[in-house]
C-alpha cells in the first residue's frame, strides 16, 4: 500500500478543522449515542432467559435471536451513508422501533419469529449508530483521532458493562416488556436530539463532513484492515465468551465466582480505553498497538496455564486493558487512510464475523482435545497473526498529533 500524498491528508485535516471551528457535532450527544449502542449490543445476553420463556423458545430456537441481531447489525454497518447525521438519525430511529416492537412482543408473549423480526431493525439501528458516531468523532478531532475514538468507544464499553448489572437488578421487579419500551423511549430521545443537532450543524457543514471521508481505501488496504478487525473481534469474543467456563473448570468451580472473570475483562477494556488517550501523549499509535498486542499475547499464554479463581480473574482484567486500544486505534489508522463511510461500516461489521466464528472454533478444538487450556491456542494464534500482520505494511500506521479530546 502506498503512502497517501501529504496534500490529501492535509486537505482532509483542514476540512475537519473547519468543521470543528464552526458548528460541530455535539460531543455529549456522541457519547450518549455510543453508550446506548453499547447497551443495545449486549442487552440480549442478560434478557435472553426471560425473552426465551416469553416466546416459549428452546435453546436452539433462542440462537435465532442472536442471528437476527447480528444480521441486522451487519446491514446497519454496511449501509452507513456518507451523510453521517442522516445515518445517526436513521440508526437511532430503527433501534427505537426495534426496542418498541420487541417490548410489545414480550408483553404479548408473541412467538419466536416475531421476536427475531424485532431484533432485525434493532440490530440494524445499533450497527448504524456505532459506525456513524465513530466517523463523526474522527472528523471533529482530526488531529487527535486515536484519543477521540478511544474515548467514544469508552462510552460504548460503559454501556456494555452497565447493561447486565442494570437489567439484572431490574428484571426481578419490572416486566421485560416494560423495560424494553423504556429503552425505546431513551433511544427515541437520542433520535430527537440528533435531529435537532443535525439542523444546527447546517447543510454546508454536512457537505464538508461528507467530503472529508469520501476518497476511499485501496483494495489491499481494505482487505488488510478488514482482516485485522475480523481477527480482533474473534479474539476478544473467544476470551470473553469462554472465560467463565474456563474459570469453572480451572478456578473455583463455582459459577458465581467464575463469572467475575468476564466482569473483570469488561472492566479492563473500559479502563484501558480511558487510559489510552493518556498513553498516546507519550507514545505513537503504532508503538501502543504493538506493545499492547505483545502484552495480550503473553497474558493469554499465562491464562492457559492459570489455576484458581483469583489468578484467572486478575489475568482476565489485565487482558481487557491490553486489548482495549486495538479497535479504536486500528479504526483511527483506517480513517487516516481515507476510508469512506460504507467501507468503515463494512469493516466494523466484518469484525462480527470473527466474533461469530472463532469462539465456535475454540469450542470445537476443546471438544476434540478434551482440554479448554489447549483450545486457548485459537485466540493465542489469532494474536500472533495480528502481531505478524502489524509488520506487513510498507508504511507505519498513521501517527496523530496528541491532544486530549
Amino acid at each position: 500500500m502506498g503512502q497517501i500524498p501529504d496534500e490529501r491528508t492535509t486537505a482532509s485535516d483542514q476540512t475537519s478543522a473547519e468543521i470543528a471551528a464552526g458548528a460541530s457535532p455535539n460531543l455529549a450527544l456522541l457519547h450518549v449515542c455510543m453508550l446506548l449502542a453499547g447497551f443495545g449490543t449486549v442487552f440480549l445476553g442478560p434478557t435472553l432467559p426471560v425473552l426465551a420463556a416469553s416466546a416459549h423458545a428452546s435453546d436452539s430456537g433462542s440462537g435465532l435471536f442472536f442471528t437476527a441481531q447480528f444480521v441486522g447489525a451487519f446491514f446497519g454497518g454496511v449501509t452507513t451513508s456518507s451523510r453521517l447525521w442522516f445515518s445517526l438519525i436513521r440508526g437511532s430511529a430503527a433501534a427505537t422501533f426495534g426496542f418498541a416492537l420487541l417490548g410489545a412482543c414480550a408483553l404479548l408473549h408473541a412467538s419466536l419469529l416475531w421476536d427475531a423480526a424485532a431484533l432485525l431493525p434493532l440490530g440494524f439501528g445499533v450497527g448504524q449508530m456505532l459506525t456513524a458516531v465513530n466517523l463523526l468523532a474522527s472528523q471533529r478531532f482530526a488531529t487527535s483521532r486515536g484519543s477521540a475514538l478511544s474515548l467514544v468507544n469508552l462510552s460504548w464499553s460503559l454501556g456494555a458493562v452497565c447493561a447486565p448489572f442494570l437489567l439484572g437488578s431490574l428484571l426481578p421487579h419490572v416486566r421485560l416488556g416494560a423495560l424494553l419500551v423504556c429503552a425505546a423511549a431513551i433511544f427515541a430521545s437520542a433520535c430527537l436530539a440528533s435531529i435537532v443537532n443535525a439542523r444546527g450543524f447546517g447543510p454546508a457543514r454536512v457537505a464538508m463532513a461528507r467530503g472529508a471521508i469520501r476518497r476511499g481505501l485501496p483494495k489491499v488496504a481494505f482487505v488488510y484492515f478488514g482482516f485485522l478487525l475480523l481477527l480482533y473481534g474473534g479474539v476478544e469474543t473467544c476470551i470473553g465468551g469462554w472465560i467463565t467456563t474456563f474459570g469453572t473448570r480451572y478456578g473455583s468451580g463455582a459459577l458465581q465466582i467464575s463469572a467475575l472473570g468476564e466482569s473483570a475483562l469488561w472492566i479492563g477494556i473500559t479502563s484501558g480505553r480511558a487510559l489510552a488517550p493518556l498513553l498516546l501523549k507519550v507514545m505513537r499509535e503504532r508503538t501502543l498497538l504493538i506493545s499492547t498486542l505483545l502484552t495480550a499475547t503473553a497474558l493469554t499464554a499465562m491464562l492457559s496455564r492459570a489455576n484458581g479463581a483469583a489468578a484467572i480473574t486478575l489475568i482476565a482484567g489485565l487482558l481487557g486493558v491490553a486489548l482495549a486500544p486495538w479497535f479504536p486505534l486500528v479504526l483511527s489508522a483506517m480513517l487516516g487512510e481515507g476510508a469512506a463511510a460504507g467501507e468503515v461500516g463494512t469493516i466494523i461489521a466484518v469484525s462480527g464475523i470473527g466474533a461469530a466464528t472463532l469462539p465456535l472454533l475454540l469450542g470445537t478444538v476443546s471438544r476434540a482435545s478434551g482440554s479448554l487450556r489447549i483450545a486457548l491456542l485459537v485466540p493465542l494464534c489469532g494474536l500472533l497473526l495480528l502481531f505478524a500482520l502489524s509488520f506487513r505494511r510498507s508504511e507505519p500506521l498513521p501517527a496523530t498529533e496528541i491532544q486530549h479530546a
